[in-house]
């Protein structure tokens, strides 16, 4: 049976995953996510913390909404951010621009906003 989801969709966390990561769908499946790494594309954004095998809530990424997503490190606000490792964003020029940052981080592990484009 084919389903319609907008905005969140349930998965199963293919590793210990934390809130506000980019994460992208495990190989070979289409049913567990895993972190998006440097240069990688996601499909969205982790709404919770969750355990490896446990459910996970995840944003579906849409351009021209803001979303919560983890610094790894200092950004400046307007600024592109770019994918980094463990699901975070950064300023650090790694594949495509995947959006811009409405808000700076100081430091590793901010949460902040930022526009999907």
């Amino acid at each position: 049976m084919s389903q319609f989801n907008i905005g969140i969709k349930a998965f199963t966390a293919g590793e210990a995953l934390e809130p506000y990561r980019r994460v992208k769908l495990s190989a070979g499946s289409g049913s567990q996510v895993e972190y998006a790494d440097a240069g990688e594309d996601f499909i969205g954004f982790t709404a919770a913390k969750a355990d490896q095998g446990a459910s996970v809530s995840v944003e579906l990424k849409t351009r021209g909404r803001t979303f919560k997503m983890t610094a790894a490190g200092a950004i400046s606000a307007g600024g592109s951010f770019y994918g980094a490792i463990d699901g975070k964003i950064s300023a650090t020029v790694s594949g495509s621009i995947q959006g811009k940052i409405l808000e700076a981080s100081a430091a590793d592990a901010e949460i902040i906003e930022g526009l999907i484009v």
